[in-house]
């Protein structure tokens, strides 16, 4: 039986994400907690963890935004500086490997916009205490496949995978983009 109840607490407390009650009685607001594993980002040999907090208003189902202003902010485990994302309606984040040879991971972003499935899609890397976007592209993202396979290297360069949502390919497909991914000094590799 304890080794039960001791499995119960695990897969509850386990879960990625957390949803704290109101903020009050009345209110129609929920503070939504939801981490992700990084990594090793910031080079200590130490897995590292991304956390993102939304206000959620349970009547229109979508993060509330403050006055006009949907910034949300990522925050990191061991003095790793915070990353503000403007203009954003949800944030995923996940690690992806050394793009620029510094020996820790790089991390991409996935920012929905105010544009239905679109996401602005970036990826960043941590140098000398300080984040630099490295890439940036716009990607139609739908279902959990479609945040896949975003990162290429051909002949030796990286780069990031987006797509075009001015023009179409012969299937109604929106056209792919590829956006070359620099080392992170603002210079391409």
């Amino acid at each position: 039986m304890k080794i039960r109840y001791l499995i119960l607490i695990l897969i509850f407390f386990g879960c990625q994400t957390k949803t704290e009650k109101p903020i009050s009685k009345n209110s129609k607001i929920e503070i939504e907690n939801r981490k992700f594993f990084i990594g090793d980002i910031n080079n200590d040999e130490i897995n590292d963890t991304a956390f993102v907090n939304y206000k959620w208003n349970l009547e229109t189902n979508e993060i509330e935004c403050g006055k006009n202003n949907c910034d949300i902010n990522i925050e990191f485990t061991e003095n790793i500086p915070k990353i503000t994302i403007a203009q954003s309606l949800g944030i995923v984040v996940a690690k992806i490997e050394d793009l620029n040879n510094d020996n820790a991971n790089e991390i991409i972003i996935f920012s929905r916009t105010t544009e239905g499935w679109w996401n602005k899609v970036s990826v960043w890397s941590l140098k000398s205490g300080t984040w630099n976007e490295i890439a940036e592209t716009k990607a139609f993202i739908s279902e959990d496949k479609d945040f896949e396979n975003r990162i290429i290297k051909e002949k030796g360069k990286y780069y990031l995978i987006g797509e075009n949502k001015l023009e179409e390919d012969e299937n109604g497909n929106f056209k792919k983009v590829k956006v070359k991914v620099n080392n992170g000094n603002g210079q391409s590799e």
